[in-house]
């Protein structure tokens, strides 16, 4: 498997609405929508033409700017290396930037995602987000999901 990353495009969004965990947000349109409007990346995982995953980095987080969100690695491309490519493409985006740090925010019962994080040398702050209603579910079917997200930060000044 050979994984590319790069910035969604028009022809990669009939593709990824497929994989919506809620379509009836149309999330995939705002997202794009919302990088044509400078306001985030959008990134998508390939492998050839097929989608692996995607995920954001938000430059409008407020305080947790800019931050790495929405990462969904389709569970037919998990522990293939998507997600570290998703994170390596929207980390050197960050740093082109001018930012000397990437946030995260994941919901604690997350027990695929925060091994993967602590992996790719993101801290835990301290610091938490209360979340009443996620957009996406951080966690399997069957697992409480949290009230509040952890938020962990990386440094991009050391390599």
């Amino acid at each position: 498997m050979a994984i590319t990353v790069r910035r969604v495009e028009a022809d990669d969004l009939d593709q990824l609405r497929l994989h919506q965990s809620r379509p009836e947000l149309g999330l995939v349109d705002k997202h794009f929508s919302a990088m044509n409007q400078g306001r985030l990346i959008f990134a998508v995982a390939l492998d050839g033409a097929a989608a692996l995953g995607t995920a954001l980095l938000d430059f409008e987080s407020g305080d947790l700017t800019p931050e790495l969100r929405n990462m969904y690695v389709y569970p037919s491309a998990r522990r293939m290396g998507a997600g570290r490519a998703l994170s390596s493409f929207l980390e050197r985006t960050a740093r082109e930037a001018g930012y000397s740090a990437v946030y995260l925010a994941v919901d604690p019962m997350n027990e695929k995602a925060v091994p993967l994080y602590v992996s790719l040398e993101y801290h835990p702050t301290g610091e938490h987000l209360f979340v009443e209603d996620p957009e996406v579910e951080q966690v399997d079917d069957g697992v409480e999901a949290s009230k509040h997200y952890a938020v962990y930060k990386k440094s991009l000044t050391v390599r």
